[in-house]
């Protein structure tokens, strides 16, 4: 019986495992839903068809799936003819045309900007369908709607970064003139608290697990989220090679298949949720709370992406990378290939 249950790890105390009843139906669900996922995946040796994957970040909520599929040890049952080896670093558009990896999840503005440069592949589906970045303020700001940041300093990482893509969004929605507010770049995240606690900067944008880790600690304080004012957009994509795609492409729809539904289970499981989060990624109950609640329900079940999105797609990459700035919407349609019809 398929239970999702993780395995013990080889050294540490061992896991309790709580989880049996709540798990039991979505386990059903998933036998039912990708068991036969895999079916005419085929390898010339007779044994599983190996999909290399990347992901950007390790233990990254906006890149749920391989890692909830790993943690509930999905992928043997939900897809007993793949073997998923995943791993993660930044250049996953370099490690992607190196051939060192098959599937690569990340921002789709660096594989968007990769295939104009000659990646062969295509992007499958969204991992996180919104622009999930939060407004980040100092501790002591009086501030409690964006309009109450005109006049103010945000820093950014780097010009044309996601933080200042969205900065610019946000003084377009408010009708904000070049006068009306300043970006200033201070690269990392520590850079840019500590031009927050001296005063340099007065907001930031970043992603929901550090926002809400530094109102938690008490160094800052989230004004809120930017996903309806930036609109229809994604923040990370599932992208799949053309190599891999032609090769297996039954292996690459059931990965994506299994990796959809390990989403789903932590999107309608809170405590298998919390469960990975604080057991296996080391979150507190209290961040993982804040994850569970806010931004674990925002990932996409299936991973279609809409002709609003693919649009904000193109806007954000034209924005953030300056050799995409002659692409059009008919490209990015043509970089698009849901997993369902591989």
């Amino acid at each position: 019986m398929f239970s999702w249950i993780p395995a013990r790890k080889k050294s540490g105390p061992p896991r309790r495992l709580p989880l049996l009843a709540s798990m039991a139906a979505v386990s059903a669900l998933a036998l039912t839903a990708c068991g036969g996922g895999a079916s005419g995946t085929s390898n010339p040796d007779g044994g599983p068809v190996q999909i290399r994957v990347i992901e950007s970040n390790k233990q990254d909520p906006t890149e749920l799936g391989a890692e909830a599929g790993n943690f509930m040890e999905i992928w043997p049952e939900c897809s007993p003819e793949v073997k998923v080896d995943l791993t993660a670093g930044e250049k996953v558009a370099e490690a992607l045309a190196a051939k060192s990896a098959d599937i690569g999840i990340t921002s789709p503005n660096r594989v968007i900007g990769a295939v104009s440069q000659g990646l062969k592949g295509k992007i499958i589906g969204a991992s996180m369908p919104v622009w999930d970045q939060y407004v980040v303020v100092r501790k002591d700001s009086k501030a409690t709607s964006f309009a109450d940041l005109k006049g103010s300093t945000f820093a950014i990482s780097s010009f044309g970064s996601a933080g200042d893509y969205a900065t610019q969004k946000i003084a377009r929605e408010e009708g904000w003139g070049p006068n009306d507010f300043k970006t200033v770049t201070m690269g990392s995240l520590d850079g840019i608290m500590a031009g927050l606690k001296s005063g340099t900067a007065d907001a930031f944008l970043w992603s929901a697990q550090a926002a809400f880790g530094l109102e938690i600690e008490g160094s800052a304080k989230v004004l809120g989220s930017v996903k309806d004012l930036v609109g229809p957009n994604a923040m990370t994509v599932v992208f799949a090679t053309d190599e891999i795609i032609e090769k297996h492409p039954a292996a690459v729809k059931s990965f994506a298949e299994c990796y959809y539904k390990a989403t789903e289970a932590m999107m309608d499981d809170s405590a298998l949720a919390t469960k990975m989060l604080v057991e296996d990624w080391g979150m507190s109950p209290e961040l993982a709370a804040r994850i569970i609640e806010h931004e674990i329900p925002l990932s996409s079940r299936d991973g279609e992406l809409t002709p609003e999105q693919l649009q904000g797609l193109l806007e954000a990459t034209q924005f953030t990378i300056k050799s995409a700035k002659s692409l059009t919407i008919d490209d990015v349609k043509g970089m698009y290939k849901h997993w369902k019809s591989l």
